[in-house]
């Protein structure tokens, strides 16, 4: 009985990837003397006789029915470009949904895409989509950052909607061979139904989508074209910031500065590709939602300069590297005050590093080897200091460093990997030089329906001895990882076994990673994919993380949880989330003291989510929070969080981000009188969030944005404690600093964007940032706005132009 079972199962196994492989669809390009023009009408000759790639299915909301409205897809090609011709019919072409918005955002709209996967290795592959509104988006299966510049046209007709598309092969790359044969799927999405259809069907819960697309054949005797761009920019810069003076503001100091430098894009070959950024400017980036941190946590922010989000996907491994750790706060920034003498002051103190210049060096060769190269320098930062006479000083708050990271990234069979990196840091003067080595690996099975995983990294810190000329100290640690997880099906589970030793530092280019620490997780879900009588789809999980001291053996983590999410009929969605800690738990890092800890107090915390139908012009989800400790204190926390969305019409859109809680006894650490007395505190603490942005489009090229926010962040201490030497606490009747604070942090990002050419832009922005605190406990948020509009506040004005240059459109134009 026990053989039989094992035949069956064997057979199920070997019949779904047969099946898989079977369903693989092909369609065949052809090449055309004459090229279409792109204007979004399909009326040439050349599309008369292409045959269409059609027979679409649905792989939502019915997965594997017919699509419910017909769509064609005709593709040609010449010695320069694909061209792509879609024709989306509809039966209610008035009810066409084509919002307008900026490029590859994720607007109410219908949706078309084409994807081709160019060395047909499963791996990774080209995403080209156009919005019914003429919207463009692109992006790579591993990067969604991708930009590149090609041609598109649309146009809503009687019938439908049909698209035009011009893609140049300097925009992608494929392998050098007479015959090319690349995997290939087309999509369609159709918002009012929240209908998603494909070409060739990609089952839901699979792992590997790619594994499950189609063949484009018919491509030949095609050249990748010498890929050089170079893209040269211009900035104005006026900015107005308040000079405090002994607490009180002096004065505004006025500054005007401009700047000019360029991106360079070089195809080394038709595999590898050079990213240059010479003179680099960020005056335009977006700002920061800056928060409060009582925590020894590190907080991040998002990555939002664009050389560094594009062409990254390489070097996102295992939190190896952070790219704000490049032109970031200078180390010595905040010591500045402390160095000066009576009768000076600060007279310039900059808040970021200055990057000279940055390059990447990055692509994958016929065997599916990737090898990523980054480099990126920042020059000597300085504070000036100015005496009562006006005599000027400078004092230096980050040496010219410089950051390096390597990668091999080898892609294998069953979309399996094995990666090797490096990062690399070195600071000037100092000669400190921190360096982190990791690799990993990714194993799947024929039928990608299991995974193994295991990564290792090595961190080396070489500092430079003050008392001991040319000498180093040096600091090495490591972690490591394993673990196994079912990928596909409705039913996944996986389990993974994490060590970090004690010294263990990535900070210096990567993310902080808390060392000292054995981790076990475990999770269970269950996900349906079909609707039932209630839900479109769910997703339910069940987790468990459990973490150690590995000197000590005590528990430094004991959490449970559930996760339950469901899309309704009718489009709406609903989430719940309940986790708490079963075992008691200490934390070695809260005291901030080599050898010391705090036994953490167990608690329980719920949040239920409830989102409306999307498609609506009119939208909005909203989460609450609670939690309570579950011994020995009253703690209950309450929070509430909800999104407005409005669109007005295709053009003008608004958004609104609401964000409130309130945490009635929150412990932490407050102060440390001696190395054996730490001073805990047990605090009200009081969050508050407000976010507005306005969207209006003038056309699918011109853009308006307006984004203001306010973040208010007040605790009052209502009993300060004693660690002891066991981790507990007691009433400390002793101490009576006051520690209570009230901070606000308010923004204004207004930008202009005018894209007048591929690629090439004008751009103006305007920037008004504001930041308090005082040690008053103040929960009012409307009180905290109108004080913080009338506090010192900075102002900043910019006009950016941007113009890129192709070297095969400057050729055929001098021709």
């Amino acid at each position: 009985m026990r053989k039989t079972y094992v035949i069956v199962v064997l057979l199920v196994i070997v019949g779904q990837n047969l099946l898989a492989q079977s369903t693989n669809k092909e369609y065949t390009a052809i090449r055309t003397i004459t090229p279409p023009r792109i204007d979004g009408v399909l009326n040439e000759s050349v599309w008369l006789d292409v045959m269409p790639a059609d027979g679409f299915m649905q792989n939502t909301p019915d997965e594997g029915k017919p699509v419910s409205q017909k769509t064609e897809v005709k593709i040609v090609y010449d010695d320069y470009a694909i061209y792509v011709g879609a024709m989306m019919y509809d039966d209610y072409p008035d009810s066409i949904l084509h919002e307008l918005g900026v490029r590859d955002a994720s607007i109410r709209a219908d949706l078309f895409r084409i994807c081709f996967d160019t060395y047909n290795n499963q791996q990774d592959a080209y995403i080209f989509g156009v919005y019914a509104s003429g919207v463009q988006i692109d992006s790579k299966a591993l990067d969604p950052t991708y930009n590149t510049v090609w041609e598109s046209k649309v146009q809503i007709t009687d019938k439908g909607w049909c698209v035009e598309m011009r893609i140049p092969y300097s925009a992608i790359r494929f392998p050098s061979t007479k015959e090319q044969v690349w995997g290939f799927q087309t999509t369609r999405s159709i918002e009012r139904r929240q209908e998603f259809a494909q070409w060739s069907l990609v089952p839901k819960g699979v792992n590997s989508s790619l594994t499950y697309w189609g063949k484009l054949n018919g491509i030949s005797n095609i050249n990748a074209p010498l890929r050089l761009s170079l893209t040269p920019f211009i900035t104005t810069y006026f900015e107005e910031s308040p000079n405090i003076v002994d607490g009180k503001l002096a004065n505004y100091n006025h500054s005007f500065s401009y700047n000019f430098g360029a991106d360079l894009k070089y195809g080394i070959n038709e595999k590898f590709t050079l990213d240059l950024t010479l003179l680099p400017d960020f005056s335009q980036v977006q700002s920061d939602n800056k928060v409060k941190n009582l925590s020894y946590q590190e907080v991040t922010y998002s990555e939002n300069r664009p050389f560094f989000k594009e062409g990254v996907e390489l070097f996102n491994k295992n939190s190896l590297f952070y790219s704000r750790r490049i032109g970031k706060t200078p180390s010595g920034f905040y010591d500045v005050s402390d160095q000066l003498n009576e009768g000076e002051k600060i007279k310039e103190n900059p808040s970021s590093a200055k990057m000279l210049n940055a390059i990447k060096i990055s692509g994958r060769d016929n065997n599916g080897l990737g090898i990523g190269i980054f480099n990126a320098i920042t020059e000597n930062t300085y504070a000036t200091i100015e005496d009562s006479v006006g005599n000027r000083r400078r004092i230096l708050t980050e040496p010219l460093t410089n950051y390096n990271v390597v990668v091999f990234d080898q892609q294998m069979k069953n979309s399996s990997s094995f990666y090797l990196m490096n990062t690399n840091m070195i600071k000037d003067k100092s000669s400190n030089v921190a360096n982190v080595t990791g690799s990993g690996l990714t194993l799947e099975n024929k039928n990608h329906s299991y995974a193994m995983d295991a990564n290792v990294a090595l961190s080396q810190k070489y500092t430079k001895n003050d008392t001991l000329p040319n000498t180093f100290t040096t600091l090495t640690g490591y972690r490591y990882l394993f673990g196994a997880r079912k990928i596909s099906g409705n039913f996944q589970f996986g389990a993974s076994h994490t060590f970090i030793n004690k010294t263990y530092d990535s900070r210096d280019m990567g993310y902080y990673v808390i060392g000292n620490k054995m981790r076990n997780n475990f999770y269970i879900d269950y996900n349906t994919y079909q609707p039932n009588r209630f839900f479109r789809d769910s997703y339910n999980e069940l987790y468990l993380n459990y973490s150690t001291n590995p000197e000590t053996g005590k528990p430094i983590e004991s959490k449970m949880g559930i996760s339950l999410y469901a899309d309704f009929l009718n489009y709406a969605a609903i989430s719940i989330v309940g986790e708490f800690n079963p075992t008691k738990s200490y934390d070695y890092n809260e005291p901030r003291s080599e050898g010391r800890y705090f036994r953490k107090i167990r608690f329980y915390y719920m949040n239920v989510g409830f989102a409306s139908d999307s498609r609506k012009a009119l939208r909005f989800n909203i989460h609450t929070d609670f939690a309570d400790f579950l011994e020995e204190y009253e703690g209950k926390y309450y929070g509430i969080s909800t999104t407005l969305r409005y669109r007005y019409n295709d053009k003008l859109s608004f958004r609104y981000d609401f964000r409130y809680s309130k945490d009635n006894f929150n412990f932490g650490y407050v102060d440390a009188i001696s190395e054996d007395s730490i001073i805990f505190g047990g605090r009200r603490l009081v969050t508050f969030e407000n976010k507005f942005s306005l969207q209006f489009i003038f056309k699918n090229d011109m853009s308006l944005i307006l984004s203001a926010r306010h973040y208010m962040n007040s605790a009052k201490y209502l009993q300060f404690f004693n660690l002891e030497k066991d981790g507990e606490v007691t009433p400390s009747n002793n101490y009576n600093t006051n520690n209570n604070y009230c901070s606000n942090y308010f923004n204004i990002d207004l930008v202009y964007s005018w894209q007048f050419a591929p690629g090439s832009f004008l751009s103006f922005n305007y920037k008004n940032a504001v930041e308090t605190e005082s040690d008053i406990f103040n929960d009012n948020p409307s009180t905290n706005f109108r004080r913080t509009l009338k506090s010192p506040q900075s102002n900043s004005l910019s006009l950016k132009f941007i113009y890129y240059l192709d070297y095969q459109y400057v050729k055929k134009f001098l021709k």
